[in-house]
């Protein structure tokens, strides 16, 4: 295997999309894959929020990864409110996927409560 430079690691297409119907709404959206930097933000919102509680954990989350096939984000933070009254069966299945595509899992949502 070759070693490989900063520019070819930098040009590299790694934030793969997956694409999930969604009968409920008729029709079908996509999840990408979080950069190192979105995941930390997202991250270091809930450090140390698990006595407070958390609000809209599954929605801030499905706001930085529910993209159109080319990638880009389909909801602003002006919207994420109007996604957090959407079904909870289907923002949960979305939710599961996305974390699965994102290679996290529910320990790793526990923890960024913990700490």
């Amino acid at each position: 295997m070759a070693t490989l430079t900063a520019d070819q690691i930098l040009a590299a297409d790694d934030l793969g999309l997956k694409v999930i119907p969604v009968p409920e709404w008729g029709g079908e959206v996509y999840v990408r894959v979080m950069s190192v930097g979105a995941r930390d933000a997202y991250e270091r919102m809930w450090i140390g929020k698990k006595e407070s509680g958390v609000d809209n954990f599954r929605t801030e989350y499905l706001a930085r990864v529910l993209c159109d096939e080319k990638g880009e984000l389909l909801f602003s933070r002006a919207k994420i409110d109007g996604l957090s009254k959407k079904s909870g069966a289907v923002m949960g299945r979305l939710f599961d996927v996305a974390l699965q595509h994102n290679n996290m899992s529910s320990k790793d949502v526990e923890e960024m409560a913990k700490n």
